[in-house]
Parts: C-alpha cells; sequence; structure tokens
C-alpha cells in the first residue's frame, strides 16, 4: 500500500466554490432594503424558500472541505432553488413584475444558479 493510496483528492476545485460565492453575491442585490429591490415583500411564504436559497451555497461551501459528498448534493439544491426563483420572478409569476434592475439581477441569479447546479451535480459524480 502507498503512502498515497489512503489519500483521496478533494471532489471540489476552486471554481466550484468560486460558483457558491457568486450565487450568494448575485442575491444580495435582490434583498429588499439591501440592493436594488424597490418591490414591497410580496408573499409570506416565499420567506423560507429565500432563506434556503441564501443559505443553501454557506452550508454547501462550508461543507465542502469535510463533506464533499454531502455539500455536492446541497449545492445542488441551491442552484436548482436560485434558477427557479430568478427564473419565476422574471416571468412575473412570484408576483409583479421585476423593475428594470432586478432583471439583470434576476438573469445573473438564474444563470449563475444553473452553473452552481451542473458543478454541484458534477462533484457528486466524481
Amino acid at each position: 500500500m502507498t503512502a498515497s493510496a489512503g489519500a483521496s483528492p478533494s471532489r471540489w476545485g476552486l471554481f466550484d466554490r468560486a460558483l457558491l460565492v457568486a450565487v450568494v453575491l448575485a442575491m444580495i442585490p435582490g434583498i429588499p432594503g439591501v440592493g436594488i429591490e424597490t418591490r414591497v415583500s410580496g408573499s409570506d411564504a416565499l420567506g423560507p424558500v429565500y432563506t434556503v436559497a441564501g443559505l443553501a451555497p454557506i452550508v454547501a461551501l462550508a461543507a465542502s472541505w469535510k463533506w464533499p459528498l454531502a455539500a455536492g448534493w446541497i449545492g445542488v439544491v441551491a442552484g436548482v432553488l436560485a434558477t427557479a426563483l430568478g427564473a419565476l420572478d422574471l416571468g412575473g409569476i412570484l408576483g409583479d413584475p421585476p423593475p428594470p434592475g432586478m432583471v439583470v439581477v434576476d438573469a445573473v441569479f438564474t444563470i449563475v444558479g444553473v452553473a452552481v447546479a451542473v458543478s454541484s451535480w458534477r462533484v457528486t459524480r466524481r
């Protein structure tokens, strides 16, 4: 048995972790009172969904060093939620149509969400 046989390479690369940070940063401008979001909160039921969408990438990033497989699945959830929330808001399904600044934020959030979901899915398959 060689010395390297017991050590496994990390499933998470720098790019995978950077995408998790990017999805959190893409969400910040859409927080009412913090970013450019001007709409009044629509549905109280969406609060927990947005909370999970914001915390999931942070939890996945923290877990990526110690529990890479679990972090991969949490990252998939984070990416799918980001994609769904961004796309649904762009379509005006979650409430009032987004103001022009939020259209850009939602588009970035959706694109980065897809990238996080795909990247995290690939991590679960390594």
